[in-house]
C-alpha cells in the first residue's frame, strides 16, 4: 500500500540533484591516485552495514577505492556472505567494519508478523529473525519493551554478525594471525546513548563484547575510546 502521508518528489528537482551528484564525482575524480593503483581497487575496509538511507557508508570516511561496501536490510552477514568474503579473502582488506545503528526498521520488521510481505523480504527479514532469536538464547537478552528495546536488539545483531564472520574458518585464521581486524559498531542516529545524535561507538572487536576491556585494546587506537554500550 502506498503511503499517502508522504511528500511528493518532484521529478525535475530529483534529477537535477542526481546530476549535480554526478558532476561533483566527476569534478573531484581522484584520477592520479586511481592511476598510482593501476586503476585497480585496494580498498582497506570491507564494511557490512544496514542499506537504511539514513547509513551512509561515508559515515566512515572517503568511500571511493578505500570502503568495499556491501549492504543489506539489518546488515545480516548470510544474506551477503559471497559479498562480503570477496572484500576479505580476495581483496584482504586489513578491516572489516559490521554497523548497526539505532532503531533499525528491519529489526522492528523481523520482530514483527511479515508473512504477508513479498517472498524476497520475507526471506532477507526470516535471517534477520533467527539472528536475533539466537542471539537472545547465546546472550540471555530479556524482552525488554522500553524504547531503547530496538536498538539493544540491533546491538547484539552486530554481534551475531560478527559470531558469524568467526565461524568462517579462513576469516577466523586472518583474525588469529592478526591479518585481519573485525570491529562491530553502533551509530545512534537518536541519541539514545545521551551524548548526541549521529556518534558512533564501539561495541564489539573480534568477538569482545566487553568495552571495559576494550577501553585499553591498543589496536583500536581512538576507536577505544567510543567503546560503549546499552546491552
Amino acid at each position: 500500500m502506498v503511503n499517502s502521508s508522504l511528500p511528493k518528489i518532484d521529478r525535475d528537482v530529483l534529477m537535477q540533484g542526481i546530476v549535480e551528484g554526478i558532476t561533483k564525482f566527476e569534478s573531484e575524480f581522484p584520477l592520479e591516485n586511481f592511476r598510482k593503483g593501476d586503476y585497480k581497487q585496494h580498498p582497506i575496509i570491507t564494511l557490512l552495514t544496514c542499506s537504511d538511507s539514513r547509513m551512509p557508508v561515508n559515515v566512515f570516511g572517503s568511500i571511493f577505492n578505500r570502503i568495499f561496501s556491501v549492504e543489506n536490510i539489518g546488515n545480516q552477514f548470510r544474506s551477503s556472505e559471497g559479498s562480503v568474503l570477496y572484500g576479505l579473502l580476495h581483496l584482504h582488506t586489513p578491516l572489516m567494519i559490521v554497523a548497526g545503528h539505532t532503531d533499525c526498521g528491519a529489526i522492528a520488521a523481523a520482530e514483527s508478523n511479515f508473512v504477508n510481505e513479498p517472498m524476497g523480504i520475507r526471506n532477507e527479514l526470516s535471517i534477520v529473525k533467527d539472528s536475533l532469536d539466537t542471539a537472545r538464547r547465546l546472550y540471555n537478552v530479556s524482552n525488554d519493551e522500553s524504547d531503547l528495546k530496538y536498538t539493544l536488539m540491533s546491538e547484539v545483531n552486530v554481534d551475531m554478525q560478527v559470531n558469524y564472520l568467526l565461524a568462517n574458518p579462513e576469516v577466523s585464521e586472518l583474525v588469529k594471525d592478526k591479518e585481519l581486524l573485525i570491529i562491530g559498531v553502533m551509530v545512534d542516529l537518536h541519541n539514545h546513548y545521551g551524548e548526541g545524535y549521529g556518534r558512533t561507538y564501539t561495541i564489539n572487536i573480534n568477538g569482545e563484547r566487553d568495552t571495559g576491556k576494550l577501553k585499553y585494546d591498543k589496536e583500536l587506537g581512538l576507536m577505544a575510546e567510543r567503546a560503549k554500550r546499552l546491552s
